[in-house]
């Protein structure tokens, strides 16, 4: 038999500070638990290396959509035919994206080679445009690299110390360690040369301890195809949104910048290269008309002889 309640039972009161009472008394554990946490977000915050985004439109023509539609006669009856633009505007995102692109900007902007100083506490914040000592290595020799050049750099303004590992092509770890005085130095590896050259304006008495990394120009580009994204700002227009992340916005703008450029420099080589073989063609058909009028008019010759 199931009991019964009473209706006219009393329901109990909410009373706000007994609740609240009941709490205050493990407030020391509410004090420890919002250190814990403040400390944890100024750890995070200080050894985390920041990142940036940065993106840019760009406009792709109507014309450039028809890239090299006027080399074949086949496209001329595709010109008056009804094309899909939004297809070839995809297209043309995906030329974008492309790593022989990405890589020839890259190679372009030297991206491929990265400068940071070190912090024992802390990320490693990184130069970009001016660091205290530039290193280079073509790309050419750092396309041979199976991994990356790890370089470490004692300057005090007169003398420079390189501590460089690297592995390789026998996957054999490298070691050297070489102190120059004169500038600009040379470092000879086994994927290359190695140049190192100091800020003429730099002046300060304490030593800097710098980071520079070297890398294959195709796995950083492939780095800067992961952090890029393309896609159009609206199904009606032909504009594309480029971003990209990266932990120097400097350096995303410059890269977005450089893409562009090498975008449309590959788009104009190829309209060049359509109109010189249109040229060509037209010359060598000239060519086989005179020949053939030519005989046309010495034949009409002997035959009014």
């Amino acid at each position: 038999i199931k009991p019964q309640r009473r209706k006219n039972a009393p329901e109990e009161e909410f009373n706000l500070y007994e609740i609240l009472f009941k709490y205050l008394a493990y407030w020391p554990w509410f004090i420890v638990s919002i250190i814990v946490c403040v400390c944890c977000t100024l750890v995070y915050l200080r050894y985390s290396t920041p990142i940036y985004s940065t993106s840019a439109k760009i406009l792709i023509k109507e014309q450039d959509n028809y890239r090299s539609k006027s080399s074949t006669p086949l496209s001329d009856v595709m010109e008056l035919a009804t094309i899909n633009l939004t297809s070839l505007f995809d297209n043309e995102l995906e030329i974008l994206k492309s790593k022989t692109l990405i890589k020839k900007a890259v190679c372009d902007l030297g991206l491929y080679i990265t400068h940071s100083q070190r912090r024992t506490l802390g990320y490693d914040p990184q130069y970009y445009k001016n660091p205290p000592v530039q290193v280079y290595m073509a790309p050419e020799d750092a396309d041979k690299l199976s991994g990356k050049i790890g370089l470490r750099m004692f300057y005090n303004g007169k003398e420079l110390t390189v501590h460089c590992n690297y592995t390789n092509k026998k996957r054999e770890p490298v070691v050297l360690e070489s102190k120059f005085t004169e500038f600009p130095a040379l470092l000879s590896t086994d994927a290359g040369i190695i140049t190192f050259t100091p800020d003429s304006n730099y002046v300060s008495a304490e030593t800097l301890d710098l980071l520079a990394e070297i890398r294959n120009p195709q796995s950083t580009a492939a780095s800067y195809a992961a952090s890029m994204s393309i896609s159009p700002t609206s199904k009606t227009t032909t504009i594309a949104r480029i971003t990209v992340n990266n932990t120097v916005p400097a350096r995303g703008a410059d890269f977005i910048n450089q893409l562009v450029k090498v975008y449309n420099e590959d788009a104009n080589n190829e309209k060049n290269e359509v109109a010189l073989k249109t040229a060509e063609f037209i010359e060598e058909r000239i060519t086989i008309i005179d020949k053939e009028l030519g005989n046309t008019e010495e034949t009409l010759a002997n035959f009014k002889q």
